[in-house]
């Protein structure tokens, strides 16, 4: 897989490649290259946008390219034309003319690396592999600390090992530090040892794939490998232990594969033959719950006998959780009676009082929630769900007008000062005290979530009510000097460190050639080497470039810790674009005005359902920018009066305009963008059934009682995220804005 089109790697996450369509691009920074006349300065800027065009596939990008190249045969921008002509030749399989170009490029000593790498892929291509090897070697040799180690790795040692050179191969992997932690590149060295006939290592190579890099690609070959290599080495084959198998196991479980889980648990439980061995009953266990998930019964797990007092402890749990799937809530309710009375110090136990609290508090059953979570809070007091037990219960007192319900809210706020719940216990105490008719108390509330967590939800509510309230006096409570305020940002105009100076120069260069996720690997790199955010916010830029907007986001995201506690002020405006780029604007901008609607609001949602990618779907198949799903975008077809195709959801424009009249018609249903959110998010049946539990007083008190996790943040970052967007590109001229006011 070629560098210029392989997956992004973010951070280490996986991004699926994407080419940028006409419309989604959100403006970005121009790549920073240093020159040092006015003539370098224009042949710079014609060589980025020819490259551009190029990449773009404008018409007749490749022959005003060449002519630049031909006209600048002395010159790094004539060299740097060339490496943009080599890889779109090489990309369109034109071996003989892409090694022309990638020969001409190595003149450029800042980007020689990238010419040589693509000069060895276009001669592999070409069948010329003692060439292409030697070229790798001098990549090797001349680039040791190369971004595009792996990628060479991943060439170099086949190549090493078809020529009949494997332990230069084997050579080159184990001088990588990263190789144990690379499939791709373990499976190469497993190769390389089978090659040199070292079978035990390479067994040992193609076992660690196998069993503990199950879900990646070079899993299934690897296991394929090992029975060959079994039978050549007899009684000297080390075999894997339990734990590895057991690893193996646990991977698709973790990751819900049933079948596979199954599979590989029962395949432990062949080893494993002392029935009281605690492993060989909690596998028996995952062999029972994995039945359970692939539509077995309940009676399953309950039927198993388990000696282990933690694993029998589990079973209970695990049993509890299949009656609640099945919808057997008496059933249910019995298995975690049975767990506390039997195990009430189990972890297992802490468990299963959360999760009795959880069923009572999405059945809408308050009362009864808080009293398991105050059982829960009793019996495990400094325990992994205290947190959330403690706001909930201080949220139904403050509903439910409870005279300790200040007091509650207080004392989580003094214990948990900085928590995401922070800002909604300084908007209920405002709140308490302003109903109690103490404003300057309210007022201390009010500034003090809106002073230290500006950019949540919580934060636009208690300005709203200070912009109700008016100016005055403050009376502050003693234990608000004591939250602590955020984390000191690094300076985004820092120099660059002198250690990271060529890798920024590179990566800028490559940027103006349109190698954008090239850039961003150095970009990475230089990152990881010395952590300024100058690295990550142009990372992001590049990842921008490619259409890669979730990516983008990461990198800002991380360059600016902690975000909902900066100012708009602190923060330059371009940084804030790197955090709520704009794509698709144009679009937004027709629709909205086409259903009187805030295009802000709908780019809040579209940040959070898409990150801004097209091509999205979800595990439940909805589609595109707005997650539409189909049977959704056929009703919105026929209600608009235009055609209707599932696979003309992936097309911008059209899921713009069927999503936009979606969640306008929802605003119009349930009165305020909050509950429309809601209903986005979590249907429509659910908000009107949560709408109705209460006549709330706000909407606010509407938001903070929606008993899903997902659905509650959901709700509030959408919210803060169309305030963020108005801020940085604009209000709109519509009215769909946050509600502070009474819940409708």
């Amino acid at each position: 897989m070629s560098l210029y089109d392989s997956f992004l790697d973010c951070l280490g996450a996986r991004v699926r490649p994407f080419t940028c369509r006409d419309g989604c691009k959100p403006e970005t920074a121009p790549p920073q290259v240093a020159v040092e006349t006015p003539e370098d300065g224009a042949s710079l800027k014609e060589l980025s946008q020819l490259a551009r065009d190029l990449r773009n596939r404008a018409p007749g990008a490749y022959e005003k390219l060449s002519a630049f190249a031909a006209k600048n045969t002395t010159n790094v921008w004539g060299a740097r034309a060339a490496l943009a002509l080599g890889y779109e030749d090489f990309s369109k399989s034109r071996m003989a003319q892409a090694l022309g170009w990638l020969l001409k490029a190595q003149s450029d000593a800042l980007l020689r690396e990238y010419a040589l790498y693509w000069t060895a892929q276009a001669q592999l291509n070409s069948g010329r592999k003692a060439e292409a090897y030697k070229v790798l070697q001098t990549l090797q040799h001349d680039y040791p600390n190369t971004a595009l180690r792996e990628q060479l790795l991943q060439s170099l040692a086949p190549t090493a090992v078809q020529l009949g050179h494997p332990q230069e191969a084997i050579d080159a992997l184990n001088a990588y530090a990263g190789t144990s932690s690379k499939p791709e590149l373990l499976i190469e060295r497993a190769r390389a040892y089978q090659a040199a006939h070292q079978l035990p290592r390479a067994a040992k190579d193609f076992q660690t794939i196998f069993y503990k890099f199950p879900l990646a690609d070079e899993a299934k070959p690897a296991g394929a490998a090992l029975a060959p290599i079994m039978h050549a080495l007899g009684k000297e084959y080390s075999y894997p232990g339990v734990e590895l198998q057991e690893q193996r196991a646990r991977i698709f479980y973790d990751a819900h594969k049933w079948r596979e889980a199954r599979t590989e648990f029962e395949k432990l439980l062949n080893i494993l033959k002392d029935p009281a061995n605690p492993v060989r009953q909690r596998a028996q266990l995952r062999v029972a719950e994995c039945k359970v998930r692939l539509k077995g019964s309940p009676s399953l797990i309950a039927s198993l006998t388990t000696p282990d007092l933690d694993v029998d402890a589990e079973r209970l749990y695990a049993l509890s959780q299949a009656y609640r799937d099945a919808k057997k809530e008496t059933e249910m309710f019995n298995a975690l009676n049975t767990l506390a009375q039997t195990y009430p110090v189990s972890k297992w136990n802490e468990d299963g009082l959360m999760a009795a609290g959880n069923y009572h508090w999405v059945e809408l059953e308050r009362e009864k929630a808080v009293v398991a979570y105050q059982h829960a809070l009793d019996s495990f007091p400094n325990g992994r769900h205290a947190y959330n037990c403690e706001w909930r219960i201080a949220w139904v007192a403050y509903l439910d007008h409870q005279p300790d319900a200040d007091d509650r809210l207080t004392n989580f706020l003094v214990k948990n000062p900085t928590s995401s719940n922070a800002v909604d216990a300084l908007y209920w105490l405002g709140r308490s005290a302003e109903r109690a008719g103490n404003i300057p108390h309210a007022r201390s509330f009010y500034n003090k979530a809106v002073e230290r967590f500006p950019e949540t939800y919580f934060a636009i509510a208690a300005a709203a009510r200070l912009a109700k309230l008016g100016p005055g006096e403050e009376n502050p409570a003693e234990f608000l000097e004591k939250i602590p305020p955020a984390p000191t940002l690094r300076p985004f105009d820092e120099p660059i460190p002198i250690a990271a100076e060529e890798r920024w120069q590179r990566a800028q260069a490559l940027r103006a050639i349109a190698f954008d996720s090239s850039a961003e690997q150095e970009l990475k790199n230089a990152y990881f080497a010395s952590p300024s955010p100058r690295f990550l916010l142009e990372a992001a830029q590049a990842a921008f470039d490619q259409g890669h907007f979730g990516a983008g986001m990461t990198y800002a995201r991380a360059a600016v810790p902690n975000v909902d506690a900066r100012k708009f002020s602190d923060v330059p405006i371009d940084v804030w674009k790197a955090l709520f780029p704009l794509p698709y604007e144009a679009a937004l901008r027709r629709e909205a005005a086409k259903n009187d609607f805030d295009p802000m609001l709908a780019a809040g949602l579209i940040r959070q359902e898409s990150t801004f990618q097209s091509d999205a779907v979800s595990r439940k198949d909805a589609i595109g920018l707005m997650q539409v799903l189909p049977k959704t975008g056929r009703l919105l077809a026929r209600q608009i009066k235009v055609r209707y195709a599932k696979n003309k959801l992936f097309d911008p424009d059209y899921n713009i305009e069927l999503g936009m009249v979606y969640i306008a018609n929802l605003v119009q249903q349930f009165g305020s963008p909050e509950a429309a959110a809601a209903a986005y998010n979590a249907g429509e049946d659910r908000i009107s059934a949560w709408k109705g539990e209460r006549n709330y007083e706000e909407i606010p008190e509407l938001v903070e009682s929606i008993p899903f996790t997902e659905t509650r943040e959901y709700v509030q970052i959408v919210l803060r995220n169309a305030q963020l967007y108005r801020m940085i590109y604009g209000q709109p001229t519509v009215a769909t804005q946050a509600s502070s006011g009474h819940a409708r």
